[in-house]
């Protein structure tokens, strides 16, 4: 039984405890072999188009897991066209959140098959039937996960098309901690082959659960991009949260139109403990416009975050690294309801050619650049300045000599002239002091005083008599 129930009256109730269908039979017979090694020991599940069975290695001794294509559409070559585009896209994925391939082959009779790892555990659906709503914490960790799945797929083009709680597994990772694996690209799109392919889906063909389906892969399935399972995540969410479903109705076409013009009943007015900034993501996720959900799953993950446990914020750094972004330059989810503007085809193109820089805020990261390289050339100049060799001053080299020193720059003092008889003067020495081209600008070393060039030496005057 589903909890709590959709409908008050209980029909969904009814429909939910009818009798369940036959198990179907494998291609293979219990305890068969394929490909000379995988031995088929019983069916573990099986869905409209495949049937899954746990097998073992025969060499290795490890547990396997192998889908097939169920035997009644064996012959529809759509059908097992979707099987082996399952294959291949799921073969790409290297997450640990991601079931596995391993291999892939086909039997005898031509049919495919898969081989995956095997998981031990049970899908979200079965989690919340049993336990009831998740907590905050929980639900966001396990939301984290899937968008770190999606975040590969859709960066290698890949669209899942068909998120669901059936096809959210939570396994037993080490030390018991839960692991969720996004299954089944049964129906994913290739958004851009690698060749020619013709179209395994068309438009009046449904591909999907409605309840999970964005309103753009209603219209048309073919024509939708990585958005939708932003919406499908979205419903996840509103579901493990609250128990209900944001969108429900008596029919298909009740439901579809209920999707396509009614809004959903606020989460946090079915559960009280939600905050109102996580439903706020949550609703935003269900825009009926495709342009106002989160641009892709990275963005997603950096809203989802701020209401997570401790490992959230390192969630987030993982799926925007796989987008080449980093969370620390990512710009933040806005608090408002309204959607930010989708960024100009100019600024997209001169952002995107800078790798590992956001879309948003470069006008404030160009500013800041140019802030710092003016002030950096500011900073260069005046430690330019501080370190520039200094004008060097001549100066005056005087010699000194025995007796007598004489400036270049000064007359030489003349001779005493007395009547009396005097020694032969001595001629007089001089040294030239050094001249410097900077020497006109330096102020000139103060001189030594001048010595005579001669020594005089005093006639004594006879003693004066007077006359008679």
């Amino acid at each position: 039984m589903r909890w709590p129930p959709l409908a008050a009256d209980g029909a969904n109730d009814a429909a939910a405890e009818a009798v369940a269908a036959p198990t179907p039979t494998p291609p293979i017979a219990l305890g068969g072999v394929v490909a000379g090694k995988y031995r088929v020991d019983r069916v573990i599940g099986f869905g409209g188009m495949g049937i899954v069975c746990a097998a073992s290695h025969l060499e290795l001794g490890t547990a396997i897991a192998i889908k097939f294509v169920r035997p009644e559409r064996g012959s529809d070559e759509r059908a097992v066209a979707r099987f082996l585009s399952e294959a291949r896209a799921a073969a790409q994925l290297q997450s640990q959140f991601a079931c596995r391939v391993m291999d892939c082959g086909r039997l005898p009779s031509g049919s495919p098959y898969i081989v995956m790892e095997y998981l031990v555990g049970q899908d979200l659906r079965s989690l919340v039937d049993s336990q009831g709503p998740l907590s905050v914490d929980a639900a966001v960790a396990l939301a984290l996960q899937a968008c770190e799945a999606l975040a590969e797929a859709h960066s290698k083009h890949i669209v899942h098309r068909d998120v669901k709680p059936e096809n959210l597994f939570i396994a037993k990772g080490p030390g018991g901690a839960h692991l969720l694996k996004v299954l089944d690209f049964g129906i994913s799109k290739q958004l851009f082959p690698l060749g020619p392919q013709r179209s395994l889906t068309d438009s009046t063909e449904s591909m999907g659960s409605p309840s999970h389906m964005s309103p753009e892969q209603m219209i048309d399935p073919a024509g939708v991009d990585s958005r939708t399972d932003i919406w499908s995540l979205g419903v996840v969410l509103y579901e493990i949260l609250t128990g209900q479903l944001p969108f429900a109705g008596e029919s298909g076409p009740q439901l579809c139109a209920n999707v396509m013009t009614t809004q959903p009943i606020p989460p946090q007015a079915l559960h009280a403990d939600i905050p109102e900034g996580l439903a706020r993501v949550i609703l935003r996720c269900l825009e009926k416009d495709r342009q106002l959900r989160f641009r892709d799953v990275g963005e997603l993950s950096l809203a989802l975050k701020e209401f997570g446990g401790t490992e959230a914020a390192l969630a987030a750094a993982r799926v925007e690294q796989i987008f080449g972004r980093s969370a620390s330059s990512a710009s933040g989810f806005a608090s408002s309801d309204a959607a930010p503007a989708e960024p100009s085809a100019e600024s997209v193109g001169s952002v995107e050619s800078i790798p590992g820089v956001p879309r948003r805020g470069l006008g404030r990261r160009v500013s800041v650049g140019l802030v710092l390289l003016v002030a950096t050339g500011l900073a260069a100049y005046a430690v330019r300045r501080a370190v520039a060799p200094a004008k060097l001053e001549a100066t005056p080299l005087v010699v000194p000599v025995p007796s007598v020193t004489a400036s270049a720059s000064e007359p030489v003092p003349q001779p005493s002239v007395t009547s009396a008889p005097a020694k032969a003067k001595a001629p007089a020495r001089t040294v030239a002091r050094p001249t410097h081209p900077a020497a006109d600008s330096a102020p000139s070393a103060p001189s030594a005083p001048s010595a005579p060039s001669a020594i005089v030496y005093p006639v004594p005057k006879p003693p004066e008599v007077d006359p008679p």
